[in-house]
């Protein structure tokens, strides 16, 4: 990967683009006022633009770029602040101080509704299996700044763990969290800003029987679950589904405070 700064400001960004490089462990190169397809064919790499409170992620097959995004959540906790409901905190029970770990964090949309349920005493892990997009998603959660304080301090509190989701929960204690939630990457096509460059970089897994003994191992409440409507995974794997009318995809909760 190369990393490299926007046309303008560039002497201004060169300092947290060559930072974002090492973390990544990427190039850095002066942008010079090269087009991103200059750069693309001399360097032959996946590019990352350092902008002004915004890092974009451009694939070397010139697919969408990526970028993060707040999306649906944006909404969701206008309608929440609105109207005191949302299907993920309803389902989950989260409540304030609790602990949710979000298996697959993507966009981190549940997430951030997640810590907000939670609020600054609670906890929201969220784990991204892509080296790429948990970079790009954590650089997002930390410089998105059109929202109000609630939300974006909600945004800031989430920790992000670039890791595999069964290798951290295999390591992780006993009864330590409410709430463990999946939401593996759909096949279906869903049109929002930043997750068509985002399927770029997914990592497509099944949640398996030992994503959920593991989950339930941890969970002192339930694991979650979301999936298409017309999904087998609820049933095999023991979930009850909350259905909402009209909705593509569906929660579903397996209640593990009795196990």
């Amino acid at each position: 990967m190369i990393v490299t700064t926007a046309r303008k400001q560039a002497t201004a960004l060169e300092q947290t683009a060559r930072l974002y490089a090492d973390q990544l462990q990427a190039s850095f190169v002066q942008r010079e006022d090269r087009s991103l397809e200059a750069l693309t064919s001399l360097y032959s790499e996946d590019l990352l633009i350092v902008a002004k409170n915004k890092v974009m992620l451009y694939p070397l097959d010139r697919a969408n770029p990526f970028f993060y995004h707040p999306n649906a959540a944006l909404l969701r906790y206008k309608q929440w602040k609105q109207t005191g409901h949302d299907p993920f905190i309803e389902i989950t029970g989260l409540k304030a101080g609790e602990t949710c770990i979000d298996a697959t964090l993507g966009m981190a949309a549940d997430s951030i509704i997640a810590q907000l349920a939670v609020g600054e005493t609670g906890t929201v892990i969220g784990l991204e299996a892509n080296k790429e997009i948990a970079f790009v998603v954590q650089k997002g959660l930390h410089t998105w700044n059109e929202a109000d304080a609630l939300f974006l301090n909600a945004m800031r509190q989430i920790q992000v763990h670039q890791v595999d989701s069964l290798s951290y929960l295999k390591n992780r204690a006993d009864k330590s969290a409410e709430i463990v939630y999946f939401d593996p990457m759909f096949e279906t096509k869903i049109d929002s800003p930043g997750l068509a460059g985002m399927r770029h970089y997914a990592c497509h897994f099944p949640v398996t029987a030992e994503h959920i003994t593991e989950a339930s191992r941890i969970a002192t409440r339930a694991v979650v679950l979301k999936d298409h409507f017309k999904s087998s995974q609820f049933a095999k794997y023991g979930f009850t589904v909350q259905r909402r009318q009209h909705a593509a995809f569906q929660y579903g909760r397996l209640d593990v405070s009795q196990q």
